[in-house]
């Protein structure tokens, strides 16, 4: 790699600018071998000149007897390019901070996102270069099990990596934890199926959790889901008063432990009620429902176990035929008797519902009569699942206390002493 501290020279970036001027984009690119810069930009007067093939010209002009640098010789962006032209004097800047995406913005995919602003083409969670702002994408057809946008509920985007558990720490992950604690509003892009990438909203990040997943080697692992809401704009002036509260409330109850019940494929009916209801009481003095995605997703995992995939309305008359993009039949978790009108949050009082179900329970003109047929079904149902979760913890426990009875048994028909016994089944 060369040393671009060895650029010192002044007026070797005045030649090499001049020549830019002379030449003109495409001949000077052509010259020194290089292609458009995407990302970071010389501003010389309301002039923008390529970062890196600028670095080449003047590296030829300030030392003409030793070899032309190629792309391969020194790196773009802040650390390379960036900071040498910086140290010559020239004003950087990149498309993100001369014209930042605005509200609307289409693009046909992500590759087009990546010509007029640069950055990476691939990430789901990304800073685009200068930008101040972290982007998120969410594509109806990409491999992550994100929920669809909203605009008047908080919603979940699936955290990054396609291999192995998730990791706060980790590439996009490590972003979006930098807008949860510091409040920092992120721009939300969205592609419906077979349509453009649109910005489509702000969002704020409300908190986190962790939920079972599956990742691109079909091992099962905890996933991070990030719960965003659309806010107006980037100004927190500008965000309902609601919002603000829940930003202050969810920061008391982000769960931090990947292996959580909600988080594990094993975990039975029993052990989310029990997560449930260890997280705390639901509501605050005031009676406002305290913001708590932990205790949501283990409650939303029980109610979805307990179902075993089919609709819990007794007046049920068929599930959709079709399952969801995870492979998964098509169901609703939905609260009984509304959080607002002093129903818990709690899988005793949330049922799994086909979407017919949903918007007769929801909607329909016996709204009342469905609601007070579900609380019936899903009484029976929780006690009853509750009982078979202790059933099979007993079998369990049956079941190794006899192993370890066994493992004992044949240590001493071996020979093994008492003291053999106790370290081999300690």
């Amino acid at each position: 790699m060369a040393r671009l501290s060895d650029l010192t020279d002044r007026s070797a970036v005045d030649a090499a600018v001049a020549e830019f001027r002379l030449l003109g984009r495409q001949a000077f690119l052509e010259k020194y071998g290089f292609a458009e810069s995407k990302s970071y930009f010389a501003q010389v007067d309301d002039q923008l000149i390529d970062s890196k093939p600028l670095v080449a010209a003047i590296w030829a002009y300030q030392h003409p007897g030793r070899a032309p640098l190629s792309a391969a010789d020194f790196s773009g962006g802040e650390a390379g390019a960036g900071a040498a032209l910086r140290r010559l004097g020239l004003n950087l800047v990149t498309q993100a901070q001369l014209d930042p995406p605005r509200l609307g913005e289409s693009y046909r995919d992500r590759t087009a996102i990546y010509d007029k602003y640069g950055g990476n083409k691939q990430a789901g969670i990304i800073r685009l270069p200068g930008d101040a702002f972290v982007s998120v994408f969410s594509d109806a057809e990409g491999p992550y099990a994100d929920d669809p946008p909203a605009f008047a509920e908080p919603f979940g985007y699936r955290g990054e990596g396609l291999i192995g558990p998730h990791r706060v720490s980790a590439g996009g992950n490590a972003l979006l934890e930098g807008a949860r604690l510091s409040s920092t509003p992120v721009r939300f892009w969205y592609r419906p199926k077979r349509e453009p990438f649109t910005f489509l909203t702000w969002v704020v990040v409300l908190g986190r959790t962790w939920v079972a997943g599956v990742g691109g080697d079909g091992e099962e692992r905890p996933e991070l889901d990030w719960q965003l809401e659309a806010v107006p704009g980037p100004t927190p002036t500008e965000w309902p008063p609601q919002v603000l509260e829940s930003l202050n409330d969810a920061a008391d109850n982000v769960e931090n432990d990947p292996y959580v019940p909600e988080a594990r494929p094993d975990a039975t009916y029993a052990d989310l009620v029990d997560r449930v209801e260890g997280r705390g009481p639901q509501r605050k003095p005031t009676g406002v429902i305290r913001t708590d995605y932990a205790r949501s997703a283990a409650a939303r995992r029980a109610v979805l176990l307990r179902s075993q995939g089919g609709c819990e309305s007794p007046s049920c008359t068929g599930m959709p035929a079709e399952r969801n993009r995870r492979g998964e039949p098509i169901l609703d978790v939905d609260h009984i008797k509304d959080l607002a009108l002093g129903g818990e949050d709690h899988p005793r009082n949330m049922a799994a519902l086909c979407p017919n179900c949903h918007a007769c329970k929801t909607r329909g003109a016996n709204a009342t009569k469905w609601r007070r047929d579900l609380l019936r079904v899903v009484s029976i149902a929780d006690a009853s699942a509750l009982q078979a979760s202790k059933d099979r913890d007993r079998r369990s426990a049956f079941r190794d206390s006899h192993d370890q009875s066994g493992a004992a048994m044949g240590q001493v028909l071996r020979g093994g002493g008492p003291d053999e016994v106790d370290a081999s089944t300690a």
